[in-house]
């Protein structure tokens, strides 16, 4: 940058500023290009690979973080109804349908619906697309939207016999399709609801279960939780309904349901209530397992996404795994070691509605400001991710584990965590700025 003396001459001050400002520059403009290649990253793959050569370019916390917070500049992309493809491991195409209205704006936040059909169970996937059947933007064919609502993306998997909604590749094709989408379009990740008809509906259910981080809100309609809890529907994992804690549900079920009906449904209900499981459920009197219902319930619908944008940090969190290398995450949890303890006395039992034969981990924790005071239960190790929205940096953090101190001090706020989170969760709401790893 080449100074003007002359305008400056006589005013020590003003050199110092613009020495400063043309220092600014100077220190910004070779990470520019890795910052739009981050942004452009079609995968979290390569947004990881450009968040590493952002590290290695040095680039400053707090910049960085005001970086990603601001997000992309979203580009005019494509409006009307396509198809996310991609193949599946048993052979056929995912056939993933997108409706973006032809009134959304590239400048404003858009809601976005992932709404799960019925009838999962059928032999052979969706309807293939016309046209290119790898270009993964043809025109397709697919039945009317029994649930039409407000103006929004919308995004509808498609799934078969071999790739059901509790398949654990069928979870990784909804969460793709929603990565993929966030990447294109500028979707409100503060309101992106799941909801689902029949085997739609008990898929939300196994999606609240299994892997709740992304969604604001459940609405299983015409579902039944039961399904995933019979071993011979193949579930894939183990379930605890626990895990409902986190979520809220609104869920609808007909009063003569021929194969879910509302008496058959109450039960859960209740369990789910006595769990502080926070629900709206709404039966329908004279109802069959259709939508005719639907004129009329749109509206308190409708409402209940409205008011229940998603909360990123939750003070409060409670997740069970059997597993830690997936499905081992709530937010800013994560259950990294199992560990049997039988001597241990925890008040956080299971509650037998679903069989349970693996050893699994729970974790309850609450945080008040830099305090977190967890309860675990066969967990040998766990992870705290701090976000600068949630946690003061600048001052000491604080954790007990079942009533006694695992850790007290200052955690230093790391680039490369900041950066590695935001490659993979795609989400400028959801930053850390580092791990805190607990062993007690």
């Amino acid at each position: 940058m080449r100074i003007n003396w002359r305008r400056i001459k006589g005013r020590p001050s003003g050199i110092v500023l613009t020495l400063a400002f043309a220092a600014s520059l100077s220190a910004q403009a070779p990470v520019d290009p890795l910052f739009d290649t981050f942004f452009a990253a079609e995968t979290p793959a390569e947004a990881q690979t450009a968040a590493e050569q952002l590290v290695v370019a040095g680039v400053d916390f707090d910049r960085t973080y005001a970086r990603l917070k601001k997000g992309r500049v979203y580009g005019d992309e494509k409006r009307g109804e396509y198809s996310l493809r991609w193949k599946s491991k048993s052979g056929p195409f995912f056939n993933n349908i997108v409706e973006v209205p032809a009134a959304y704006d590239p400048a404003k936040p858009t809601q976005l619906r992932v709404q799960l059909h019925g009838g999962v169970g059928r032999p052979s996937p969706n309807p293939p697309a016309r046209g290119d059947q790898s270009s993964g933007v043809s025109a397709t064919a697919r039945t009317p939207n029994r649930i039409e609502g407000e103006q929004q993306i919308y995004l509808h998997p498609s799934g078969w016999a071999a790739a059901q909604w509790w398949d654990e590749e069928q979870i990784d094709n909804i969460l793709r399709a929603v990565d993929t989408l966030k990447r294109k379009y500028n979707i409100d990740e503060s309101r992106i609801y799941l909801t689902g008809i029949s085997d739609g509906g008990t898929g939300v259910y196994y999606m609240a279960l299994k892997e709740p981080a992304l969604w604001s809100s459940y609405l299983p309609l015409n579902g039944s939780i039961a399904v995933i809890r019979g071993p011979q529907n193949g579930a894939d994992g183990e379930m605890y309904g626990n895990n409902l804690m986190n979520v809220p549900l609104y869920i609808v079920n007909g009063e003569l349901d021929n194969l879910y009906p509302v008496d058959q449904v109450e039960p859960h209900i209740k369990w789910f209530q006595s769990m502080g499981v926070p629900l709206v459920f709404r039966p329908q009197p004279g109802a069959g397992h259709n939508t005719a219902w639907w004129p009329t319930e749109r509206e308190p619908y409708e409402k209940f996404v409205r008011e229940h944008a998603r909360v990123t940090h939750p003070a409060k969190l409670s997740w069970e795994t059997e597993r830690t290398d997936k499905f081992n995450r709530n937010r800013w949890l994560i259950i990294n070691e199992l560990r049997p303890d039988a001597s241990r006395e925890t008040e956080l039992k299971d509650r037998g509605f679903f069989q349970h034969l693996k050893l699994s981990g729970r974790v309850d924790v609450t945080r008040d400001g830099n305090t977190f005071d967890a309860k675990v239960r066969d967990v040998a190790a766990f992870t705290l991710l701090l976000s600068p929205d949630a946690v003061d940096f600048s001052k000491p953090v604080t954790v007990m584990v079942n009533g006694n101190p695992a850790f007290s001090g200052t955690v230093k706020k790391d680039p490369a965590t900041l950066l590695r989170w935001a490659a993979r969760d795609n989400d400028r709401t959801a930053l850390y700025g580092a791990e805190l790893r607990i062993a007690p």
